[in-house]
């Protein structure tokens, strides 16, 4: 009896292991800074109106620079993207590290998001490699990287900045952050193979004549991809609204200090992991990427409303858990159904231009959620978050194939 193998799955298993370390570093570098971002900027003497202001500075600059990354991933390929945007997000760490003023925070902040083109690179990248029927697994290999780089890089981040705000150590998780992220730059540069051939990266150059607006305009003049863009845009504005205040609402609500701030998160990145890590490919074809994203905008509706309502630890915990649930099946899904609106190659322009459009929901979350905080009190954020995220269930409905 002979044995054969297929090289071309040992292959591609192997380019996906490698993406996946690759990411999974960025993330834990990424995810070192969570617990005591908002505390940076406190720190400087602003009010909950101002933290996350700047906290969505980042966002600002993902808007403005993710379609620039897209389309350059698309003409030369996306590893030179994946290596030029984790070296500048480790340089923008440092930098955090030592600022020490509210001009300097805003600059970190804004620089950070313009470096930030590594995941809309990494998307295309999975939809290169991969065919429409395994996509959804592809993109939730991805998710899973994120749930592994927020259980360690939270909880790690958490230990480095301390339990007691008043005493916390700003500068090791930022430095920490860039050290890790320098791994994966170094390892996107030695170990990744490019996805795109030559021929191809010269042909989408030639198709890239039109300008950027003219090629906006030529993407989202599609309904079922406009009517995507639109749920993905909602769904992340309620996200921003939990993810830029849920450290000052534990700080208030149960005086958590970074650690424990930690410790919460990587619960919702564990619950991330058994979903996209192993889960989502099965949850797919048994039910269908449409199918799941209705479930996860459920559980984040119901999430946000149960966490603004929560009054003890234990019902603090169940809510991030159903937000954990719907944010794990959420991501892979959609990812997947946009992918799918893009030929080939103009993949990493769509791709881009959808996370253009996450990031300004990441703008505009922040930009309400500090004002409603310090307004109408700490719990507001969330049911105003649950008020973003209904409206998303009846666009996602209309963007059924007719």
């Amino acid at each position: 009896m002979v044995l054969r193998l297929d090289h071309r799955h040992f292959g591609l298993q192997r380019t996906m292991a490698i993406l996946f370390l690759i990411i999974f570093m960025d993330l834990v570098g990424f995810g070192l800074l969570l617990p005591l971002l908002p505390f940076y900027v406190q720190r400087v003497g602003a009010g909950p109106e101002t933290i996350t202001l700047v906290l969505g500075l980042y966002s600002v600059g993902q808007f403005v620079a993710a379609p620039f990354w897209g389309r350059l991933s698309d003409s030369v390929g996306r590893k030179p993207v994946l290596v030029a945007t984790s070296l500048g997000l480790a340089a923008s760490y440092v930098m955090l590290a030592y600022a020490d003023s509210l001009i300097l925070l805003v600059f970190v902040r804004l620089f950070g998001g313009i470096m930030a083109g590594n995941i809309a690179a990494a998307q295309a990248y999975i939809s290169d490699i991969t065919t429409p029927a395994t996509r959804a697994k592809g993109m939730g290999m991805l998710g899973a990287a994120f749930g592994l780089g927020f259980i360690f890089g939270p909880a790690i981040g958490g230990i480095l900045g301390g339990s007691d705000l008043a005493t916390a150590d700003f500068i090791s998780p930022a430095l920490a952050a860039a050290a890790v992220t320098l791994i994966a730059a170094a390892g996107a540069m030695v170990f990744l193979e490019e996805s795109l051939k030559p021929e191809q990266c010269a042909a989408r150059r030639m198709r890239s004549d039109l300008s950027f607006r003219q090629e906006l305009r030529k993407v989202f003049g599609r309904r079922v991809l406009a009517l995507l863009t639109l749920v993905g845009f909602l769904t992340i504005t309620a996200w921003s609204m939990f993810e830029t205040v849920f450290a000052l609402w534990a700080n208030a609500a149960f005086r958590y200090g970074p650690a424990q701030i930690g410790y919460v998160l990587t619960f919702i990145g564990v619950i991330s992991v058994i979903i996209q890590g192993g889960a989502i490919g099965a949850l797919t074809r048994r039910f269908g990427e449409r199918a799941l994203a209705v479930s996860a905008l459920g559980f984040l509706t119901v999430g946000y409303i149960a966490l603004a309502l929560s009054g003890t630890t234990s019902h603090m915990v169940l809510a991030c858990g159903a937000l954990g649930i719907g944010s794990a099946l959420f991501n892979p899904s959609l990812s997947s159904l946009v992918s799918r609106e893009a030929a080939d190659h103009e993949c990493g322009a769509v791709l881009g231009a959808y996370q253009s459009a996450t990031a300004l929901g990441r703008v505009i979350g922040p930009a309400f959620s500090g004002l409603v905080f310090a307004r109408l009190g700490p719990p507001a954020p969330f049911l105003l978050a649950a008020a973003a995220a209904v409206p998303a269930l009846g666009l996602l409905w209309l963007a059924r194939r007719r």
